[in-house]
C-alpha cells in the first residue's frame, strides 16, 4: 500500500477530529442557544442535549483515536497485525456504543414527547451511521483474521 495513500488517511482523521473539537467547543453552544430561544418550549432541553452531545464525542474520538494507530501499523509496514485486530475490535464496539447511546436518547425524546421530527431524524440518522461503521469495523475485523491465519499458515509451510 502506497504510504502516501496511508498519510493522507491518517491526515484526514486528525483534521476531522480537531474540526468536530473546535464546532463542539464553540459553534454547538452558538446553536443550542439559538434553538432555545427559537423554540421555547424545548429550551429546557438545551443542557441535556449538550451534555449528551459532548458524552457521545468520547467513544467517537476513541473510535478515531483506533483509526490513527492502525494507520501507524500501516505505515511501519505491519498491517496484517493482531494489535490492527484489537484496534478494529475497539473501533467496531465504539460506534457500537456510540449508535446504541443515540438510539436510547432518540427513545428518551419520544417518552418526553418532543413534537419536532427533525430531532428523531437525527437522533436516527446518527445511529444508523454509527451501527453501519459498528459492522464494517466487524467485517473488517473478519478480514483481517482470516489474513493474519493465511499468512501465519504460509510462515509455516515456507
Amino acid at each position: 500500500m502506497r504510504t502516501r495513500y496511508v498519510q493522507f488517511l491518517k491526515a484526514v482523521l486528525v483534521l476531522f477530529g480537531v474540526g468536530l473539537a473546535l464546532f463542539a467547543v464553540f459553534l454547538l453552544p452558538v446553536f443550542a442557544e439559538r434553538a432555545a430561544r427559537y423554540y421555547a418550549e424545548l429550551a429546557y432541553l438545551k443542557l441535556p442535549i449538550l451534555i449528551f452531545v459532548y458524552c457521545t464525542a468520547v467513544p467517537f474520538y476513541a473510535a478515531l483515536h483506533q483509526g490513527v494507530r492502525i494507520c501507524d501499523s500501516i505505515l511501519k509496514t505491519d498491517p496484517f497485525s493482531r494489535e490492527n485486530q484489537k484496534a478494529f475490535s475497539r473501533a467496531g464496539f465504539c460506534a457500537l456504543f456510540a449508535s446504541i447511546m443515540y438510539a436510547v436518547g432518540t427513545a428518551v425524546m419520544a417518552v418526553l414527547q418532543v413534537q419536532r421530527p427533525i430531532v428523531y431524524a437525527v437522533g436516527i440518522l446518527i445511529a444508523c451511521c454509527a451501527m453501519i461503521v459498528a459492522l464494517l469495523c466487524a467485517v473488517l475485523n473478519q478480514l483481517l483474521a482470516r489474513a493474519i491465519e493465511l499468512r501465519e499458515e504460509n510462515e509455516l509451510t515456507v
